[in-house]
């Protein structure tokens, strides 16, 4: 059954715990301070399920976020992946990528330098054209 979690002007997030899924929907260009607040609140609810559900996912759904700025990329890798991945534990990480190439190019990158940085925690990141995608390679692991 998926319940919501939260919503604003920016992002849905919902959990699906019939996976369990902890997920979001960017829902337009978000600026970055208002970026990365949301996803430390998306990561403070995910500690929180993770009690319950010992392989909660995450899923990020990006088609409609937008580029981020280069604030945002260099927190990613300085502050974001260790938020994720060390002190949340996520061990399966599914992003929707849109079709702008350039808005995506950082969640690629984000991708494959998880993949390198966090290999002795078992991470595994897989990137997804659509939620039925993502959902079939999450139901795998």
């Amino acid at each position: 059954m998926v319940q919501l979690v939260f919503e604003n002007d920016f992002v849905i997030c919902e959990l699906d715990d019939s996976l369990p899924v902890l997920k979001h929907r960017w829902k337009q260009e978000t600026p970055g301070q208002v970026f990365r607040e949301n996803l430390v609140k998306i990561h403070e609810h995910y500690i929180e399920y993770k009690k319950q559900y010992e392989y909660l996912a995450w899923l990020a759904d990006t088609r409609e976020l937008g580029e981020v700025d280069e604030e945002t990329e260099t927190w990613f890798s300085d502050v974001w992946e260790d938020l994720l991945f060390r002190i949340a534990g996520v061990k399966f990480h599914a992003v929707i990528l849109g079709e702008d190439l350039f808005a995506e190019y950082p969640m690629e990158r984000f991708k494959l330098e998880a993949e390198e940085r966090f290999r002795e925690l078992d991470v595994q990141l897989g990137v997804f054209s659509d939620e039925e995608e993502a959902y079939d390679w999450i139901r795998t692991r």
